[in-house]
């Protein structure tokens, strides 16, 4: 397909983050896993869990983004066509993250789809020190300013609206045969638990060493420590992300340090007005 090719609007309009031709042409299979996360509600560390699974632990990989591909995310150095065709040769079973609602998601009736949702609370305040954590580089190279203000940032965030379009999306879904629901606070309380959730339900199978290493490579400690392994990095190889800073804290209820009780109840009361009643109370809002 030609770029001038008028595309479906729902795949969206193209941004330094989206790359709707990627989208449209993506070749989905069966044996797909996609993560489909709002951003900022644990996408990296989904991106950890279902590699070291895949695997049964893998602990030379050198950068999460070469082996569980941001299907949307464009690259100056590569077109999409070029993209497609470097996933067309990742073997089975492929894993890819994006950020796309489901009817902009390729493959969404028919991939395994594991959705991970957090308190947009926390989606917000994270979102906050991930921006204001990218190196003057990489604010330069993709032409992003720095956040101004906290109030600055938070009135962007609620404007742009990313997280209320993932959740309302895929909320319908939420009993579909190949999709996989789990919260992010679940994640932090019990990964194991969760682990043996995601094997039963993509019916892989790990012995009790390799599950082992999983679960260690996994854990923000591991995480933290090989931080390098988590970062985005620009073209010529530097990281978008000043040291140690990509992988943060990942806390519950970190929010409390920056929203005001204003702008908290602003995210809740428009969570309970675009949400359904079932959909709050899962998700603890």
């Amino acid at each position: 397909m030609n770029d001038a090719v008028k595309l479906d609007p729902k795949w969206g309009v193209a941004d330094r983050t989206h790359d709707p031709y990627a989208l449209a042409n993506f070749c989905p299979r069966p044996t797909d896993v996609l993560i489909t996360t709002a951003a900022k509600a644990g996408t990296t560390w989904m991106q950890q869990i279902l590699h070291q699974l895949r695997s049964g632990g893998d602990a030379e990989l050198s950068s999460i983004f070469d082996v569980v591909p941001w299907i949307e995310f464009p690259e100056p150095e590569r077109d999409w066509r070029e993209r497609l065709a470097e996933f067309e040769k990742i073997p089975d079973p492929r894993v890819f993250k994006t950020h796309c609602t489901y009817e902009q998601t390729p493959g969404a009736e028919m991939a395994r789809i594991v959705l991970t949702s957090r308190d947009p609370r926390d989606c917000c305040v994270s979102m906050y020190h991930h921006r204001m954590n990218m190196s003057a580089a990489a604010c330069e190279k993709i032409g992003l300013a720095p956040p101004g203000t906290f109030g600055e940032f938070f009135e962007s965030w609620m404007d742009f609206g990313s997280w209320y379009r993932n959740v309302v999306s895929w909320w319908p879904h939420r009993d579909d045969d190949n999709v996989l629901w789990l919260r992010y606070e679940d994640l932090k309380q019990d990964l194991a638990a969760a682990v043996d959730t995601l094997l039963v339900f993509l019916k892989w199978q790990l012995n009790e060493e390799q599950l082992a290493r999983a679960l260690e490579y996994c854990s923000f400690p591991w995480m933290k420590q090989h931080a390098d392994k988590f970062t985005a990095r620009l073209p010529d190889g530097s990281p978008m992300f000043k040291p140690k800073s990509f992988i943060r804290k990942g806390e519950v209820g970190d929010y409390s340090s920056l929203l005001s009780p204003q702008q908290e109840q602003a995210i809740i009361e428009r969570a309970r007005r675009e949400l359904s009643r079932e959909c709050v109370a899962f998700l603890g809002l």
